[in-house]
């Protein structure tokens, strides 16, 4: 059997009520604080084998809403 292999994009979004500000600023904050913002640990249930491929630069984007609406994407 010849295993199989995938490309993707993964977008999640929650809310943190506790990095909600003021809405009469900008519509989102563009984060770069990787290490100091919660992430889910995202997992594939009944995986047998996944990699993440070298990058150079990581290719990662995260918003921040007033109402502490998160937005991460990962490619």
């Amino acid at each position: 059997m010849q295993a199989a292999t995938v490309t993707m994009y993964l977008r999640q979004a929650w809310n943190d009520p506790r990095l909600a500000y003021e809405d009469s600023g900008p519509p989102y904050l563009r984060l770069y604080l990787w290490d100091k913002i919660w992430v889910p640990d995202t997992f594939f249930r009944h995986e047998s084998y996944s990699f993440v491929h070298e990058q150079t630069v990581p290719n990662r984007l995260l918003r921040l809403k007033g109402n502490g609406d998160i937005w991460y994407v990962m490619k």
